[in-house]
């Protein structure tokens, strides 16, 4: 994606927010290196963050991130931006995380928790209700609290054993 082009658009519409998805898709024909890389990557965020000063635009990047769950290509996006915040989930279940890894102006243990309905992203008013069924309790059920930031959680852990007819059994995870 040609960077020239989004950044005359910016300049010339009076914008209150951008969301660019992602920053390793865009490339400056000025800089002679591919789209990704950490010199691109660096001097478009860099005009990125003037952009928004300058012109008080509030500004999303959104970048990949690999399998191991961390952000993929330069570390140098990081060092750059206000906050990094992973937005997390199950595919098959509607719970959704928002987690902040940085924050430059608060603090970086809380989290968001939201469900997907039909409406779209709502915050989990009853978060403690989605980590624990409401049945009688069981053999091999605990409920417990955690503290996730200043956020209260009650989970339901539970074990499953069976007997072993042979030497040592194989523990699993």
């Amino acid at each position: 994606i040609n960077w020239p082009v989004i950044k005359a658009n910016m300049e010339s519409e009076n914008y209150f927010a951008c969301v660019i998805d992602s920053i390793q898709t865009l490339y400056s024909p000025e800089i002679s290196s591919a789209p990704g890389s950490i010199s691109q990557v660096r001097e478009i965020t860099f005009e990125l963050m003037r952009l928004a000063k300058t012109r008080d635009i509030a500004i999303f990047i959104i970048g990949h991130i690999t399998k191991e769950g961390s952000i993929a290509g330069p570390r140098v996006l990081e060092h750059m931006v206000d906050s990094v915040l992973y937005f997390e989930g199950d595919p098959s279940r509607e719970l959704r995380i928002l987690r902040s890894f940085k924050n430059r102006f608060g603090p970086t243990s809380e989290i968001g928790l939201f469900e997907m309905k039909e409406q779209g992203l709502v915050s989990a008013k009853e978060a403690s209700s989605l980590f624990f069924s409401k049945e009688e309790p069981m053999e091999g059920s605990a409920i417990t609290i955690t503290l996730e930031g200043s956020r209260a959680l009650i989970l339901e852990i539970q074990a499953l054993v069976s007997e072993c007819s042979f030497g040592a059994p194989k523990r699993l995870a």
